[in-house]
């Protein structure tokens, strides 16, 4: 059965995990989401499968899989760095910081929703509420707004970040790309956004095959590619790989982050739908360095990687 046969909305209004949830059918739910059914859609009634949920367990249930989706990631979201300095990054953040002063705040989110969000996303489910944020931003000339869009119970934010890692820093301002340079410009150098600044530490889990650790080592450099999710708060990114069953060729990892510039993250625990998440956004093409990877005594299947932000 594919994700689509499984999203779809049937004549009642619901999809299959909304009725699961809501007639508390829990085996159900847990089987639907393992194959792909989005937490994210909005019935008749505009509600989430979560908001209809008949318990407890089931909520926590989808609470589970919305945490291993926004806090948790893979090696794409990294570039190992040993062949790229920060003088070659650059231009393209440079370009990044001019696009997010620009004056012409409109047309650039108008080129976002024309260019991104009705071609590349035309057939989500949730199109019509994130094209809502943008047009909102607009009207009262406010970035916030696409933050709003990203922190918000829908797959922007997947979509959006699958097409960031597929980029080369190289090429993010291409023509073919521009949508994601401006996303990326507007919210990462907005003057508006500067409050949201965030300097600390935050975590975020990670799933890597036992042949890549060898990659990652003490002194090596990392350049984020996407817009990385992280919570100050371990147990929000350390709770899925707690449950995470072990695999022979996997690792669960807790990375810590240490951000010393204002400009590479973004407190938006305050605007986000979930402010008990601690939500913290690290910005596309912030470096770090790995200082420390430790293993956990009690699992070795587990381990922690520390990294702290390049000056």
């Amino acid at each position: 059965m594919s994700s689509e046969e499984i999203n779809q909305i049937e004549q009642n209004g619901s999809t299959a995990l909304h009725v699961a949830a809501f007639r508390g059918h829990e085996k159900i739910v847990e089987l639907l989401l393992e194959k792909g059914a989005s937490y994210t859609i909005l019935n008749k009634y505009k509600n989430t499968a979560y908001n209809e949920a008949a318990n407890g367990r089931i909520k926590r249930l989808i609470q589970y899989y919305r945490y291993a989706a926004r806090f948790i990631g893979n090696a794409s979201e990294w570039i190992i760095t040993t062949n790229v300095s920060k003088f070659q990054v650059k231009p393209s953040i440079q370009m990044l910081e001019a696009y997010g002063k620009d004056g012409d705040f409109d047309q650039l989110i108008t080129y976002i929703i024309e260019h991104y969000l009705e071609k590349d996303l035309q057939d989500n489910n949730n199109i019509i509420n994130i094209k809502q944020y943008f047009e909102q931003a607009i009207h009262e000339k406010d970035p916030v707004h696409l933050l709003k869009a990203y922190t918000a119970n829908n797959d922007f934010y997947l979509k959006l970040n699958f097409h960031l890692a597929q980029l080369d820093y190289e090429s993010l301002t291409d023509q073919k790309n521009l949508s994601y340079a401006y996303y990326i410009g507007l919210v990462s150098f907005h003057p508006k956004l500067e409050t949201l600044s965030y300097i600390g530490t935050s975590y975020r889990g990670m799933i890597i095959k036992n042949d890549n650790l060898q990659q990652y080592k003490i002194g090596k450099q990392i350049l984020i590619k996407t817009l990385l999710s992280t919570s100050k708060h371990i147990n929000i990114a350390s709770q899925f790989c707690k449950t995470n069953k072990k695999s022979n060729d996997q690792l669960n990892v807790i990375c810590v982050y240490e951000i010393c510039n204002c400009k590479s993250a973004l407190n938006i625990e305050d605007i986000s739908e979930f402010p008990d998440d601690q939500e913290v956004l690290i910005l596309p093409y912030s470096r770090f360095e790995i200082i420390d990877i430790q293993y956990t005594r009690s699992d070795t299947s587990r381990i922690e990687i520390k990294l702290k932000q390049c000056e």
